[in-house]
């Protein structure tokens, strides 16, 4: 479960200054892959550019790509929404500053993480063995 759920839950604000969703709002609907970028943005820039350049691939696993930044959420791949930069920090338990490369699956659970830049090809070997995207290509 997202930590910013049970904040939710348990009445536990992340944020009071700022609103938006979170990556509970994406369940059932999208994986998403959330990079956070190092200081320098070196390795997150390195990571954003080799995953557009694989963008059918993206699409066909109904993948959105999202860099969150220190203040804010930016939408590199898939629709942009109004997204809560600190819960989705606080849910996945990323420190400021170091680059992270974590993906969501479509349940909501964290199916990958990697303080790495990491290939287009590592990552879509890896959400094509998940249970739900095995009976999304049986269907």
């Amino acid at each position: 479960m997202l930590k910013s759920l049970a904040a939710e839950v348990f009445g536990i604000d992340v944020d009071p200054q700022q609103g938006g969703m979170s990556l509970a709002d994406f369940e059932w609907r999208y994986r998403v892959l959330v990079i956070f970028p190092d200081k320098e943005h070196a390795d997150a820039a390195r990571q954003a550019d080799m995953l557009l350049a694989q963008a059918d691939g993206l699409r066909e696993r109904d993948i959105i790509v999202l860099e969150v930044g220190r203040q804010d959420v930016k939408a590199l791949f898939g629709p942009q929404y109004d997204l809560n930069c600190y819960a989705i920090r606080y849910d996945l338990d990323v420190t400021d500053g170091f680059f992270a490369l974590i993906l969501v699956g479509k349940d909501g659970a964290v199916k990958f993480r990697s303080g790495e830049v990491v290939t287009p090809g590592t990552i879509f070997d890896l959400i094509d063995q998940l249970p739900v995207r095995t009976a999304e290509r049986s269907n």
